[in-house]
């Protein structure tokens, strides 16, 4: 999955501080319209199945509509404009990107309930962390998230539709381009502190920088999922519990991936734990080939591990794409039991993905190329066995009450 699909927190806070806004602004109107020209035909073609969702026809009447309305569209209208016509296919790999060297709002957002919390920031905002969003420029939030959801693949299930929402409120061209801010360049977020006062606090965009000038809500002891962000694969044995706690956020490449996967298998037989958990929220996806042919049969070759209340995995709507795969292989081959909430993807879905360009504005075309079934054609998700999500004081208290059950839980 491509730049910031990540649960928890967006990894776009690891971003390096390089960056700019999209080199879109001098493109005329018939520029525009090549490019609506060159992506209605292209995805279509390119995509495994572009009408499972929409009709042909509703397509191109979406189409049709953008292209008489561009005349009357600043740049970062058009592009919203864009996102919206790939959206309409409706998988979660089939989306436009913007350049990852976008600059973006240094706040991170995160839902609890029905309320918007500022979970993370970076200087000079640090006033904003656990404040509560109720509305950026005038719109309420609950407007800005109706707005912004129409710009991503709703063909998954609600939670991904939320989460991939959430993360484009950090977008300055998605705020200007849906018309929630009039100026981009100084965004007025009205937020509700932890004392009770409202207050507006206007947000300018920036390089990302180092996660050390980042502030978390949860304070200096964040929980163990939220420790070591720029890692995509580590360890930590939890020896009072004969557990070990592996967070999987991302896939190594090539040969990397047996290699630590055998290390992974001999911490377990070193550390003598009957217990592991894999935390899979914040994965978006790999090569789930390779994982069923490496990792799956080096913990099925351990017994005190790949038993009912040995195998522990963590999901929520942040796992995507091979680690959906990854969540019901473990559970139907390792006896695993799955904590947390729906995954981000279905189980039997469009996936992989190709890419392409437009010509003249150069915007990223992601689609999906193959049909994976994994399961029923009604399940939205997959389900975790037990279902746990993190209160906003939980949070805030720097808990993690998933893994808080599962230790209190394994056996």
């Amino acid at each position: 999955m491509n730049q910031l699909l990540r649960r928890g927190l967006s990894l776009s806070i690891l971003l390096a501080s390089c960056a700019q806004r999209n080199p879109t602004t001098e493109l005329d109107v018939e520029a525009w319209r090549a490019d609506l020209e060159f992506l209605a035909r292209e995805l279509p073609e390119r995509h495994v199945n572009a009408f499972h969702t929409i009709t042909r026809e509703a397509f191109t009447a979406e189409v049709a509509g953008l292209r008489d309305a561009l005349p009357q569209c600043n740049a970062d209208q058009a592009v919203v404009g864009f996102m919206r016509i790939v959206a309409l296919v409706g998988d979660g790999h089939t989306h436009l990107d913007l350049s990852p060297r976008s600059l973006r709002y240094p706040v991170e957002m995160e839902w609890f309930g029905d309320e918007l919390r500022v979970v993370a920031a970076a200087v000079p905002y640090l006033a904003a962390v656990g404040a509560r969003v109720l509305a950026i420029g005038t719109v309420p939030v609950a407007e800005v998230l109706e707005r912004a959801s129409q710009l991503v693949p709703r063909g998954e299930n609600a939670g991904r539709t939320r989460l991939t929402a959430t993360m484009q409120l950090g977008s300055p061209e998605v705020l200007h381009g849906l018309q929630i801010v009039a100026d981009p360049e100084h965004a007025p977020f009205s937020l509700e502190l932890a004392s009770g006062e409202q207050v507006s606090l206007s947000l300018s965009p920036a390089g990302l920088g180092a996660v050390s000038s980042w502030q978390l809500a949860t304070g200096e002891s964040p929980p163990l999922y939220l420790q070591r962000l720029g890692e995509g694969w580590w360890t930590q044995s939890l020896p009072d519990e004969q557990a070990v706690y592996f967070s999987f956020t991302r896939f190594p490449q090539g040969a990397e991936f047996g290699e630590r996967a055998q290390a992974l298998g001999r911490l377990l037989d070193e550390s003598r734990a009957t217990r592991l958990v894999i935390d899979l929220r914040r994965n978006a996806g790999g090569d789930f080939t390779m994982f069923r042919e490496i990792f799956l049969p080096m913990l099925q070759a351990r017994e005190a591990i790949a038993r009912k209340g040995g195998l522990f995995v963590i999901i929520g709507p942040g796992t995507f794409s091979a680690a959906t795969v990854n969540a019901l292989d473990l559970r139907n081959e390792a006896h695993a039991i799955l904590v947390g909430a729906p995954t981000g993807m279905r189980p039997t879905h469009y996936g992989e993905h190709a890419e392409f360009r437009l010509p003249n504005s150069g915007l990223r075309i992601s689609y999906a190329t193959q049909v994976h079934r994994f399961g029923a054609e009604s399940d939205s998700a997959v389900a975790p066995d037990r279902q746990i999500e993190p209160t906003w004081a939980e949070f805030r208290a720097g808990r993690d009450p998933v893994l808080e059950w599962i230790l209190a839980n394994a056996n």
